[in-house]
C-alpha cells in the first residue's frame, strides 16, 4: 500500500530513480523542479518511509557472456521446498528473479553462458519437482514512461 504522505513530487522522484538510480541530487532536483538539497531531503524521507529500499543496477547479461535466456516454471514438491530454497540461495547460476506463487508454483528467470548450462540447470530444477523450460527468443520492452 502506498503511504498517504506521497505527493506528485515524490512520484516524480521515484520515476526518475527508476530511470537512473545513479542520478546526482543536483540533476534529480532539476528534473523535479527543486534544489538538489531539497531533492536529497525528499529522497531520505522516502527511504525513511520504506518506499525506496535500495538502489540497483540492471546488468546487460549478454555483455558478460550470458547469451542464453530461459524462463522456468517449477511445480515445487513441498517435501523438497527447503532444499530448493537452499539451492537458490547458494547457486552459482545467474538467476535474475525467482518467485513463488500460490499453490507452490515457482517462476525463475535466468541467464546462461550456453545451452548446455541451461539444460543442466533444468535437470537440477527437475529434481525439486516438475519443471518446464520456456526459451526466451527476445525481450520486449514496455512503453511505460520509466522505460523511456
Amino acid at each position: 500500500m502506498i503511504p498517504k504522505e506521497l505527493d506528485d513530487t515524490d512520484r516524480k522522484i521515484i520515476n526518475e530513480l527508476k530511470k537512473n538510480s545513479r542520478i546526482s541530487m543536483t540533476e534529480l532536483g532539476k528534473k523535479v523542479f527543486m534544489t538538489g538539497q531539497a531533492a536529497k531531503n525528499r529522497l531520505e524521507r522516502l527511504q525513511d518511509l520504506g518506499v525506496v529500499e535500495r538502489y540497483t543496477v540492471n546488468v546487460n547479461c549478454p555483455v558478460f557472456g550470458y547469451t542464453v535466456h530461459g524462463l522456468f516454471t517449477l511445480a515445487l514438491g513441498r517435501e523438497k521446498a527447503e532444499d530448493f530454497y537452499r539451492f537458490v540461495h547458494t547457486t552459482e547460476y545467474h538467476i535474475l528473479h525467482c518467485y513463488e506463487t500460490e499453490g507452490g508454483s515457482v517462476f525463475i528467470d535466468a541467464h546462461f553462458q550456453s545451452e548446455e548450462k541451461r539444460d543442466e540447470f533444468l535437470r537440477i530444477l527437475s529434481s525439486y519437482g516438475t519443471c518446464r523450460l520456456h526459451k526466451v527468443e527476445k525481450e520486449i520492452h514496455s512503453i511505460h514512461p520509466v522505460d523511456e
